[in-house]
C-alpha cells in the first residue's frame, strides 16, 4: 500500500500539524519528569482532538490494529499520519515529533470513531470498575470530563 507522497507534499498546507504543539513536549523530554511529558502530552491531545489516550477503551481496537501499532515504524506512522490529515513532522528539529507513536494511537482512535462523549464515558467507567474492584478502594475522586 504505497503513499504517493507528491500528493501529500502538493496537500501539506492541508495537514494538521501536531509539531505546531510540541515544542513544550519536546523540552520535557529533555529536562522533564515522566509525571511532567505525561501530562503535556496529555495537553496536547487535549488540545488537537479534545481527548487524550484515557478517553477511549484500547480493548475497541481490533486485534489487526493492535499487531500494526505494535510493528509501528516511524515511517509507517508518518505516512499514516498524513493519509489522515496530520503532519507528524518535527521541523524546529528536523525530525518527528518524539511521541509519534502515541499521537498514532489518537489518529487511529479518531479513524476508528472512538474520540466520542460515549466512548469516553465507557472508558472512565471501566476505569472506575478496576479500582473498585480492589480490596482497599472506597470511592474514587475524579474530574467530570466533557467534550
Amino acid at each position: 500500500m504505497g503513499v504517493d507522497m507528491s500528493i501529500i507534499a502538493n496537500d501539506a498546507a492541508s495537514l494538521m500539524r501536531v509539531g505546531t504543539y510540541t515544542a513544550e513536549l519536546e523540552r520535557l523530554h529533555l529536562w522533564g519528569t515522566d509525571e511532567d511529558i505525561d501530562g503535556e502530552f496529555n495537553a496536547v491531545c487535549q488540545t488537537i482532538w479534545g481527548f487524550t489516550l484515557d478517553d477511549f477503551d484500547d480493548d475497541c481496537l481490533a486485534k489487526e490494529d493492535h499487531d500494526w501499532l505494535d510493528e509501528l515504524t516511524a515511517r509507517r506512522a508518518y505516512r499514516f499520519a498524513a493519509e489522515n490529515g496530520y503532519d507528524l513532522g518535527d521541523y524546529a528539529n528536523g525530525e518527528m515529533v518524539s511521541d509519534w507513536w502515541g499521537f498514532t494511537w489518537m489518529i487511529l482512535a479518531e479513524k476508528r470513531g472512538l474520540l466520542t462523549s460515549e466512548q469516553r464515558a465507557l472508558a472512565w467507567k471501566k476505569h472506575d470498575d478496576r479500582l473498585f474492584a480492589r480490596e482497599n478502594v472506597v470511592g474514587v475522586i475524579g474530574a467530570t470530563k466533557t467534550a
